[in-house]
């Protein structure tokens, strides 16, 4: 299990984004994302992908998102896209490529699905720079190998790894209602960010089943 504590304004956690891998009966590899947060005071935001890949994210088989507010809830598979359609990522599974370009490579150049709608989609590109020194925001002063993405050329979100995977994260999501988020995600426990959410928070957390 992967944690990652959310902040909107930087500093104080106002939720959690959990990853679980783990492996299908015929064999398929996992990523299960759930995302629950608390953007405003009035709003908790629930959203969970869950992508079934062959080996490699780039050979999706099959994703799901749930997203509420909103009410999103759709299912694809790739085989029953149009052609070129499925040959993309789902926004969640970039994590996989950000992972891989901290081991190897320069750059990783891709197309990103819109989770909802895969059919319409972004030039996307993540691009490997250098080591740079880094406090996060619970005070820890470290250095992580910083990873920018582009998409369709404009800056969106970056990303900073160790030998353990990404350390700290500034996101930008856009979802499906055009709703846009901007702030710090960070790597953490579960004992660190229990103490911070909400009762609310951590019942979307709860009913998901990631923390099973």
């Amino acid at each position: 299990m992967h944690i990652h504590a959310l902040s909107n304004n930087g500093t104080t956690p106002d939720g959690a984004l959990v990853r679980r891998d783990a492996q299908t009966p015929d064999g398929l590899r996992v990523l299960d994302s759930v995302l629950a947060m608390r953007p405003t005071p009035d709003v908790v935001l629930r959203a969970r992908q869950r992508v079934e890949y062959d080996g490699d994210v780039r050979r999706w088989v099959r994703y799901s998102l749930q997203r509420e507010p909103g009410g999103v809830d759709v299912a694809f598979e790739r085989a029953e896209l149009p052609p070129g359609v499925g040959n993309g990522v789902p926004s969640f599974a970039r994590y996989l490529l950000v992972l891989e370009l901290a081991t190897v490579g320069a750059w990783v150049e891709y197309t990103q699905l819109d989770d909802a709608d895969p059919t319409r989609t972004q030039h996307a590109l993540l691009v490997r720079t250098d080591t740079q020194p880094l406090i996060l925001p619970d005070g820890v002063s470290t250095s992580a190998m910083r990873i920018d993405q582009l998409l369709d050329g404009s800056p969106a979100n970056a990303f900073w790894c160790d030998s353990f995977g990404v350390l700290q994260a500034d996101y930008i999501e856009t979802f499906p209602d055009g709703t846009q988020l901007t702030g710090v995600s960070w790597r953490t426990t579960w004992e660190g960010i229990e103490p911070w959410l909400d009762a609310e928070v951590r019942a979307a957390l709860d009913a998901s089943g990631i923390l099973a």
